[in-house]
C-alpha cells in the first residue's frame, strides 16, 4: 500500500419457512427494531488521537492519508448539496406509523437483528471474489501540481471538489492464479456548491482527475487487511462463527497487529470490521462480527440514509477526534454493507459504496443474482 493508502471498511426464523416467508419474517423483525426508542448513551471519553488507515480494498495509489479515527460517519453536510449528484445524502430518521413520533432503532438492537439476518444467508463459493465499488473522495490537490510547493501552499484547493469513479476487482481464491483490477471507470468531478464550481472556473478550470480507464491482470495477491497480515482469501473463510470465539480471535490478531501500537482497539475493530465485511467471510462469521460490534460502546443509529448510489439503508455512526465521523450504511433486509464514509467537520472526505460483491467463476464476469 502506497503511503498508507485510503483503503476501506454486508432474525432468526424457523427452518421450515420458505425463502419468501423468511424474507417477510425478517422484514418484520427489522420493522419492530425501528419501533424501539433510541436508548444509546454517549460513549466513553475519546482516546488520544490514533493513526487511521482506510480499509484496504480501495486500490493502491488513489489517495494518500494520515487521518485519525475511532469506531464506526454521519451526514455529508458541507454546502448542503450532494457531491455525488444522487440526491440527499444525510441520515434521515425512520418514521413509524402515520402520526406516530419518529423513532430509530438503537444501534445494538439493529446490529443484533442484522446478525440474525446474516446467519440465514446461503453459503457461496467460486473461483474469484468480485467487488465493485463506487468511490467519492474529496480532491485536495490538482494532479501535476508542482512538488516544489510547500505543504502550506499545496495542502488544499480553494474550493470544494469531489472525484467519483468506479473500481472492480476479481481476486483469485487460489494462490498464484491470475486476478484482475479495473479502475478509473466512469470518472466524474462534482463540486460542493455552485460557488465552488465558479471558483474552479475562475482559477482556470484545472483538470482535477485522471480519467483514463485502466485494467491490469496479474498474479499478485493484494493485502486483505493491512492491520492483519496473516489473513488471506483462503483462511478468512475459516474464521470463527461464534461471537465469543471470533472476539477472542480478533483480540489475538490485534495484539499481533503491526499497527496496534498506533491505534486503540476500537479503531482496530472498526477498520478490521470493514475489511471483513468486504471479504468472502461465511454467513456465520458475518453474523458473529455484527454481534461483536453490537457490544462496542459509542456506536449510534441515525436511522435511514442514502448511499452515493441512491440506495436506502440504516446508518450507524461514531464520532472521533478532530471532528471526524465514521458511518456504515447497512441494508436492513440483507444485512449487507452498502457504504462506508468518513466526514470531517461536516465535509465528506470519503464515501465508498459497495455496488456489488460476490463469487464468480470467470474473469470479467460479475456474480449472478
Amino acid at each position: 500500500m502506497d503511503d498508507r493508502t485510503f483503503a476501506r471498511l454486508r432474525p432468526s426464523g424457523l427452518d421450515e419457512l420458505t425463502e419468501d416467508g423468511y424474507r417477510r419474517r425478517r422484514a418484520g423483525d427489522l420493522a419492530r427494531a425501528f419501533a424501539t426508542p433510541r436508548t444509546e448513551q454517549a460513549g466513553p471519553a475519546r482516546p488520544a488521537r490514533p493513526r487511521l488507515r482506510w480499509p484496504h480494498l480501495l486500490m493502491a495509489g488513489t489517495v494518500a492519508a494520515g487521518l485519525a479515527a475511532t469506531a464506526v460517519v454521519v451526514t455529508t453536510g458541507g454546502s448542503g448539496t450532494d457531491p455525488a449528484g444522487t440526491g440527499p445524502s444525510g441520515a434521515v430518521v425512520a418514521s413509524t406509523t402515520q402520526g406516530a413520533p419518529e423513532r430509530v432503532a438503537d444501534a445494538r438492537t439493529f446490529l443484533l437483528a442484522a446478525a440474525s439476518t446474516a446467519r440465514r444467508e446461503p453459503v457461496a463459493s467460486g473461483r474469484y471474489w468480485y467487488v465493485n465499488e463506487r468511490t467519492l473522495q474529496k480532491v485536495d490537490n490538482a494532479p501535476g501540481e508542482s512538488t516544489a510547493k510547500t505543504k502550506a501552499e499545496s495542502a488544499e484547493l480553494p474550493y470544494e471538489a469531489y472525484l467519483a469513479d468506479t473500481r472492480e476487482t476479481w481476486r483469485a481464491m487460489k494462490a498464484g492464479e491470475v486476478g484482475r483490477r479495473a479502475s478509473n471507470q466512469d470518472v466524474k468531478v462534482t463540486f460542493g456548491s455552485p460557488q465552488d464550481e465558479a471558483a474552479w472556473k475562475a482559477s482556470g478550470s484545472p483538470k482535477l482527475a485522471d480519467d483514463k480507464p485502466r485494467t491490469a491482470d496479474d498474479t499478485f495477491e493484494p493485502i486483505l487487511s493491512i492491520d492483519n497480515p496473516s489473513l488471506n482469501l483462503r483462511n478468512v473463510t475459516k474464521l470463527p462463527t461464534g461471537k465469543d470465539a471470533l472476539k477472542r480471535h480478533l483480540d489475538d490478531l490485534w495484539k499481533r497487529s503491526p499497527n496496534s501500537a498506533g491505534s486503540g482497539k476500537a479503531v482496530y475493530l472498526w477498520q478490521t470490521g470493514v475489511d471483513l465485511m468486504t471479504a468472502p467471510i461465511t454467513p456465520g462469521t458475518r453474523s458473529a462480527l455484527f454481534k461483536v460490534l453490537a457490544d462496542q460502546p459509542g456506536i449510534t443509529s441515525q436511522g435511514e440514509a442514502k448511499d452515493v448510489l441512491g440506495r436506502t439503508g440504516v446508518a450507524l455512526s461514531s464520532s472521533a477526534a478532530d471532528a471526524l465521523t465514521f458511518r456504515l450504511v447497512i441494508d436492513p433486509s440483507t444485512a449487507e454493507l452498502l457504504e462506508y464514509d468518513v466526514v470531517q467537520k461536516d465535509v465528506p472526505l470519503l464515501r465508498v459504496a459497495l455496488a456489488d460483491m460476490g463469487f464468480t467463476d470467470r474473469l470479467g464476469e460479475r456474480p449472478k443474482d
